[in-house]
């Protein structure tokens, strides 16, 4: 039986790393592999999604043997831990693919070494990301850019007569409060349905049914191809700012930058986004139609991944692996562990930090009479606004001591040389 290993830093929050993980695992899965996912930290709730898929999913403290895998697929530089581990076990049988899906998050940068010795196949999300990664050295030859193709199930051709706009769905886990209060005017002033999901709704994988019954969707990333696919007129902005409705004349522009907000970095406030959604959508409507018929073919997961095993069968490598090269990935090893413990011990204090502040919105949410009169449900709130304060100082502190450290630590590296 066809095996494949995804490796990739975590599985724990809805995000676009993980969701990318999960399609990669479950196309694999529609093509009879055995697929197992192995994450440096994994928790609730794409743990529980995952489970429920039919994939396996390990940490890399279970030392699953690369080797031992017809394809490997590589984000976060996880890696190199598993091939040090077992280098003794190295073959030229393995199909190694590696994605980047970020240009500026330090854990997505181009491999120090195992990625440029074993790579087959080298991916980036975007235009923009593929630029940034030649930068570093990305060969040219064997990459290409995913466009964060969306999986055939997302496929969907509305009617021509669709009805006006009605339902409208918010899709961010960084949304900035232009948007909320967007998204706000538009439910009490509009009387729109408007629906948020993310970090300030609802916490849920998305369906291509969620998109098929939304008459828009507002949000940025891999979400916007989602969209396309699903022929629902995008509205792009978030924390970035960004382009607005897309349009036949804008959304190439916007593609570059992974539809993150980035192409443009412009920022207006909610009553302007609110005139430019209740104002434009017609014409998203109409533009939306032609986009989908220009980007279809490059949007679409399966045939990606359909590709990746033609060449894994096709493929015969004759790498050689010597006494440097050995003593390179175990130095390389040595790093990523040391980013696997800052950033375990930032996920962890980050669960923490997230049901503490659920914990301060449910007792903040109690009728404010209530409250002020019951002085344990007082002293209980202002016991656990207290501890939110100081852990939310801590939180921020070590998110970006952590940050801070793994890009002094990436650019020593990549300061010296490594071939």
């Amino acid at each position: 039986m066809l095996k494949v290993l995804i490796c990739t830093n975590h599985m724990a929050s809805i995000g676009g790393s993980e969701i990318v993980a999960l399609e990669i695992a479950e196309c694999f899965k529609k093509n009879n592999y055995i697929v197992d996912i192995v994450a440096n930290y994994i928790g609730s709730p794409v743990a529980d999604i995952v489970k429920n898929s039919g994939v396996n999913l390990l940490t890399t403290d279970d030392l699953p043997d690369p080797f031992k895998y017809d394809i490997v697929w590589a984000q976060h530089q996880v890696l190199p831990i598993l091939v040090d581990h077992y280098i003794d076990n190295f073959n030229n049988k393995t199909y190694f693919v590696f994605a980047h899906l970020s240009p500026y998050e330090h854990l997505e940068t181009f491999g120090l070494y195992t990625e440029r010795l074993l790579a087959n196949k080298i991916f980036a999300n975007s235009k923009e990301t593929f630029n940034h990664l030649c930068d570093l050295g990305l060969p040219t030859n064997i990459s290409n850019i995913l466009f964060n193709a969306s999986p055939a199930e997302f496929f969907h051709e509305k009617t021509a007569n669709e009805e006006s706009l009605k339902n409208i769905m918010l899709v961010s886990n960084h949304p900035p409060e232009e948007i909320l209060d967007a998204m706000e005017i538009l439910k009490n002033e509009y009387l729109l349905n408007v629906t948020n999901i993310g970090v300030r709704g609802s916490t849920e994988r998305l369906t291509p049914k969620m998109i098929e019954n939304a008459h828009a969707v507002v949000t940025i990333g891999k979400t916007v191809q989602y969209a396309i696919v699903g022929d629902t007129p995008v509205y792009c902005y978030d924390h970035f700012g960004g382009i607005g409705w897309l349009s036949v004349n804008n959304y190439k522009k916007a593609e570059e930058f992974n539809y993150s907000g980035r192409c443009c970095l412009r920022k207006i406030s909610a009553r302007e986004i609110v005139e430019e959604i209740i104002v434009g959508y017609e014409k998203a409507r109409e533009d939306i139609h032609k986009i989908r018929r220009e980007v279809l073919s490059k949007y679409c997961l399966d045939s990606y991944i359909s590709a990746i095993i033609k060449e894994s069968q096709e493929n015969i490598n004759t790498r050689f692996i010597g006494l440097e090269d050995r003593q390179k990935i175990r130095s390389e090893s040595e790093i990523v562990k040391s980013i696997k413990q800052y950033y375990n011990a930032y996920n962890e204090l980050s669960v923490y930090h997230n049901n503490l502040l659920k914990k301060i919105n449910d007792l903040s949410s109690q009728n404010d009479h209530l409250l002020s009169d019951n002085s344990i449900n007082m002293e209980k709130y202002n016991v656990l606004l207290s501890s939110y304060n100081k852990l939310e100082s801590r939180y921020l502190k070590y998110k970006n001591t952590f940050f801070k450290k793994l890009a002094r630590t990436i650019k020593k590296i990549y300061n010296k040389n490594v071939d």
